[in-house]
């Protein structure tokens, strides 16, 4: 177990996370404005049981900003500390998912911008989305979805992270656009780019592999 110390003006605040093991039913059916509520109250608890709600997505969308699952671990680690001194420095109505993904996003940019060694790419977030029925379909669909993640990672960081919050984690427009500090129709539009940028990338790599095979042919008849 890690045990932090979170400090905020005039307060220290000791917190153990990620804890495993009990939760009390009542905090995991709570909703996270009650979460909220009692993290502010000095219940680590009920941060504990917020933070675990979201982990396994937050860890994920940092782990597609970073494509490396260590890094996206102690960035991950940096928003939790981020999240409860803030969430502890005043009672400002907080909308917990945009708002942690918000977090997660700054903290994640800032990563990208220190000078560290590129991370190695893991499919992990990927494949956890389901299993190939066949031996060969696991092949076609690992290939395929290396393509897939160089075609995100090709991306400008604006759209490449408004389409990983759609299309992976599912949040709204009005989250996108929140977690974004941006409006709606600006989301939207991200979003139509983003999805030309990818199949513009599809049409290039198969004009490429039709014209490879036809040289290939016309080669072989010479």
């Amino acid at each position: 177990m890690l045990r932090l110390r979170v400090t905020a003006p005039g307060a220290t605040y000791p917190l153990r996370m990620p804890a495993i093991g009990f939760r009390s039913p009542l905090l995991r059916a709570a909703s996270d404005e009650k979460l909220i509520a009692l993290t502010r109250r000095g219940r680590d608890d009920a941060y504990e049981t917020l933070v675990e709600r979201y982990r396994p997505r937050l860890l994920a969308f940092i782990q597609h900003m970073l494509r490396s699952r260590e890094d996206a671990e102690d960035v991950l680690q940096e928003v939790y500390v981020a999240a409860l001194r803030a969430m502890r420095s005043d009672d400002r109505p907080i909308h917990a998912k945009p708002w942690l993904y918000r977090i997660a996003r700054n903290r994640a940019l800032n990563h990208l911008r220190r000078p560290t060694d590129v991370g190695v790419e893991s499919m992990d977030a990927f494949e956890s989305r389901g299993a190939a029925s066949s031996a060969l379909d696991a092949v076609a669909g690992r290939e395929r979805l290396r393509e897939i993640v160089s075609d995100v990672h090709g991306l400008p960081e604006s759209q490449r992270t408004a389409l990983i919050l759609r299309e992976f984690d599912a949040l709204s427009y009005n989250e996108i656009a929140d977690t974004m500090d941006t409006t709606v129709p600006a989301v939207k539009s991200l979003l139509v780019r983003a999805r030309m940028g990818l199949a513009a990338a599809a049409m290039e790599r198969t004009e490429a592999a039709d014209a490879a095979v036809a040289a290939g042919a016309a080669a072989a008849t010479a």
